[in-house]
């Protein structure tokens, strides 16, 4: 895998930690737990659509 892959491939990572951690906090019944782990799902899904588009744009340049 070359270094783009594996930089989105880490922030979609921190998206599945954040549905395992949602998880937990439902079969707990945490609330709290459940929307920390709702927020860490979103956090890593923008953060890979930020990266991507970084990313493309720098190949547009080329």
């Amino acid at each position: 895998m070359n270094d783009e892959i594996k930089v989105l491939f880490r922030q979609l990572q921190l998206a599945g930690l954040g549905i395992v951690i949602g998880a937990v906090g439902l079969i707990a019944d945490r609330k709290p737990i459940f929307y920390i782990g709702l927020g860490v799902l979103v956090f890593g899904i923008i953060r890979f659509f930020m990266i991507k588009k970084f990313i493309d744009n720098l190949h547009d340049k080329d």
